[in-house]
């Protein structure tokens, strides 16, 4: 939260730098994320079975991009991220915790594909852009009883996770330096295989212009 509110306060205070023409930039990010997915588990389960398969909404997510500017207004763009929620899980089966302060995570791994440009020639330090991603998970879920404990990861090797979607985003952006650039970005996933929305990022963002 510290780095946002520092992001925000930058690119309000930040002296402008003239615009110069870099064909290829990359960008670095780190911030928050939200993912409907890891809440959407039913943890039913009969027999006196407890099912732990959702994790937090709120996680973390980082990445980076490779962009080609085919203007001083546009760009194409390659990027790779990993979003991560985790849970906490305690367990007492009666006869003790079998189950204790560990934690369950799934881990998404977006390659992204797209194109990026200003929205007004008024306005270069607003961008949107959208793309298409796709998407590789590893989730750990845990089920446990009175007798018994089972812990399972799943993955795309061992489980053919794997999904696909298009994404929409916004870039607020300041030059901070001929070649740096500080910037707060957003956006918005929705997994076109699954017929739902995956996340929302929300991440201050650093770029180099090569």
């Amino acid at each position: 939260m510290r780095i946002l509110v520092t992001t925000i306060l930058a690119l309000t205070t930040l002296p402008s730098f003239a615009q110069h023409k870099y064909k290829l930039s990359v960008e670095a990010n780190y911030g928050l994320q939200g993912n409907f997915f890891v809440r959407s588990y039913d943890e039913y389960a009969p027999g006196g079975v407890k099912r732990f398969l959702n994790k937090n909404f709120v996680g973390t997510i980082g990445g980076v991009e490779l962009k080609y500017n085919t203007s001083e207004h546009a760009s194409l763009n390659l990027a790779y991220s990993q979003s991560v929620n985790k849970r906490e899980i305690n367990f007492n089966n009666g006869s003790g915790d079998i189950v204790s302060h560990f934690n369950i995570r799934h881990i998404n791994n977006f390659f992204q594909l797209s194109y990026e440009t200003i929205v007004s020639k008024n306005a270069k330090w607003f961008r949107v852009n959208a793309g298409v991603y796709y998407l590789r998970s590893r989730q750990q879920e845990i089920d446990a009883s009175q007798r018994d404990l089972s812990i399972e990861e799943r993955d795309y090797k061992s489980n053919g996770l794997e999904e696909g979607g298009v994404f929409l985003g916004l870039n607020l952006t300041k030059k901070i330096d001929t070649k740096l650039d500080l910037g707060l970005r957003s956006n918005v996933y929705f997994t076109v295989s699954t017929g739902a929305f995956e996340a929302v990022t929300l991440t201050p963002t650093l770029t180099y212009h090569l």
